[in-house]
C-alpha cells in the first residue's frame, strides 16, 4: 500500500481520477470534488490515449502491401492536436474547481490497462473512476473498465455510478 494511503489527514493524498469526456466521467470529477476531496490532495487528471484507431484505419494503406506515409502522419498529427485539446479541456476542470493537480495521457492497449499503469507511477492512494451502468450480460461480454480498475489496482477504488444512469434505477 502507498504511504498516501496510510498519511495523516495534513500530508498529500495522492489521487488519480480516470478522466475521458463522458458524463460518467465528469460526474465522477464532479463526485470526488463535492464529497471527497482534501485541501492537500495531488490530483492526477488520467486520460488513455489508444491509438490503435489510426493505426488500423484503412485510409493510409494505398494497397495491402504498402502504405501512404503522408497520409498516416497527417492522421496522427491531426489525432495528436484532438488529444491536445481533450487535455487542455482537462485541465480547465482542475482549474475551475480550484484544485492542485495535472492532467496525465498515457497510452495503453486499453483504457484499463492505462488507468492501472497510471496509478502506478504516480503512487496513488485512491483512484476515482466512473461507469457505464453496463447490466451483468454485457458487462460479461464486453468488459468494464472500472471492473477491470478494481481488480488490477491494490488502492481503493471509488465507482461513482452516474444517479441518471438507466440500469442504476432499475435496482433501487
Amino acid at each position: 500500500m502507498s504511504e498516501g494511503a496510510v498519511a495523516g489527514a495534513g500530508s498529500e493524498r495522492v489521487v488519480a481520477i480516470a478522466i475521458d469526456g463522458s458524463d460518467n466521467a465528469k460526474y465522477a470529477f464532479d463526485f470526488y470534488t463535492k464529497y471527497v476531496h482534501r485541501e492537500n490532495d495531488k490530483v492526477y487528471l488520467v486520460n488513455t490515449i489508444e491509438i490503435n484507431s489510426v493505426l488500423h484505419s484503412t485510409q493510409w494503406y494505398s494497397s495491402p502491401y504498402t502504405f501512404d506515409k503522408e497520409m498516416l502522419i497527417k492522421m496522427l498529427n491531426e489525432e495528436k492536436a484532438k488529444i491536445r485539446h481533450k487535455l487542455e479541456g482537462y485541465a480547465e476542470l482542475l482549474k475551475e474547481a480550484s484544485i492542485d493537480g495535472i492532467v496525465k495521457s498515457i497510452h495503453a492497449e486499453s483504457p484499463g490497462e492505462g488507468i492501472v499503469k497510471a496509478v502506478q507511477e504516480i503512487d496513488a492512494a485512491l483512484v476515482v473512476v466512473g461507469c457505464r451502468g453496463l447490466g451483468r450480460l454485457r458487462r460479461t461480454l464486453m468488459g468494464s473498465v472500472s471492473d477491470y480498475v478494481l481488480h488490477h489496482v491494490h488502492i481503493p477504488v471509488l465507482i461513482c455510478r452516474h444517479q441518471h444512469d438507466a440500469h442504476h434505477k432499475q435496482h433501487k
